[in-house]
């Protein structure tokens, strides 16, 4: 594993030598002040102490709505898979983490899908180790951590006045050594003081218990607190579309005359009408068996079908639900 270190102030540099080759998305803060991975600014330094982005970079591989063809008169038409190299700089462990159970969904599948097969081929992740996490964070619970590099290409570490860079894929390597001429080795003081700072930070996350997770939400299927916990759900799909894991969608025709176009839109297990059957019928017909499904799908049924949690600890759900909804609270009373 190739270790590198860059300066701060040669920052521009790198986003610069990135640029030459492709679209750079990077964290600089909006008109609210809030910061976002947006197009990296060519006059503004890249923003290093931030919380975790509102937004996940899941739409960069999953966009929220997109064309799956056009028709016209009876011809369709599907539109050319999207070309041309981007690179995601600053994206927070527990996200690039996040990309690996996409994977299991998008990439796994027989045959794959085209269109999220080409974003994570054509996609350089660069994941920024966390040291500042939030009261809603549980990254260590779920197997990750602030200073996991699992689904970036590459790491980097915040240190005093430089950033440590570790490879974690032949991508990132590629990438370390296209822009060598701009890094240094990581010296052994740069190692020490990056494990020292991640290791700040997971002290400061405390633990959620999801050990036999599958087990326990099996056992407690029926148990009354799922009534308990969704009474306050609004039913707003919050939780889902800002989880960086959730992935269901619809498809839909959308036709004027003779033309029109196919298009997946993300969709959302918390809506009524998710599941609600031709005849008229529907299996989830209260936010009680909607907030169930929500819980067992990220601690059990992905547990059975794809041998993993789809849940990286984020706390995204948790810090924006309106109605102050805690998943943590319900994996407690569970003991999941």
């Amino acid at each position: 594993m190739t270790e590198k270190r860059i300066p701060h102030t040669d920052l521009d540099g790198l986003l610069g030598r990135l640029r030459e080759r492709g679209a750079v998305y990077a964290p600089a803060r909006d008109d609210a002040g809030d910061v976002a991975l947006t197009q990296a600014p060519l006059d503004d330094p890249m923003v290093l102490e931030y919380r975790n982005f509102r937004l996940s970079p899941k739409a960069f591989f999953l966009p929220q709505s997109q064309t799956l063809l056009t028709f016209c008169d009876g011809e369709a038409h599907e539109p050319s898979l999207p070309d041309g190299e981007t690179f995601l700089v600053g994206v927070r462990p527990c996200d690039a983490k996040a990309l690996l159970a996409l994977d299991k969904v998008f990439l796994d599948g027989d045959p794959p899908d085209p269109y999220y097969a080409r974003l994570r081929e054509t996609t350089t992740v660069i994941a920024l180790a966390c040291t500042r996490p939030m009261s809603s964070c549980f990254c260590t619970s779920v197997g990750g951590g602030p200073g996991d590099g699992a689904g970036a290409d590459v790491l980097a570490v915040g240190l005093e006045a430089d950033l440590l860079l570790r490879a974690q894929t032949p991508k990132g390597e590629e990438l370390l050594s296209s822009v060598a001429d701009l890094l240094a080795d990581a010296t052994d003081d740069a190692v020490k003081e990056a494990e020292k700072r991640v290791g700040a930070a997971e002290s400061l996350i405390a633990p959620v218990e999801v050990d036999n997770s599958a087990q326990r939400l099996r056992d407690g299927y029926d148990s009354p607190c799922w009534e308990t916990a969704s009474q306050t759900c609004l039913g707003c799909g919050t939780c889902s579309f800002l989880c960086p894991t959730c992935h269901c969608f619809d498809i839909t025709d959308e036709l004027r005359g003779t033309r029109g176009r196919r298009v997946r839109t993300w969709d959302c297990c918390a809506y009524p009408l998710f599941t609600l059957h031709g005849s008229g019928h529907n299996p989830r017909p209260s936010p009680k068996e909607r907030w169930r499904q929500r819980i067992m799908h990220k601690f059990r049924y992905a547990v059975e079908n794809l041998d993993r949690l789809f849940c990286v600890g984020c706390g995204r759900c948790i810090r924006n639900c309106p109605a102050s909804m805690d998943l943590r609270t319900v994996l407690r009373e569970l003991g999941a």
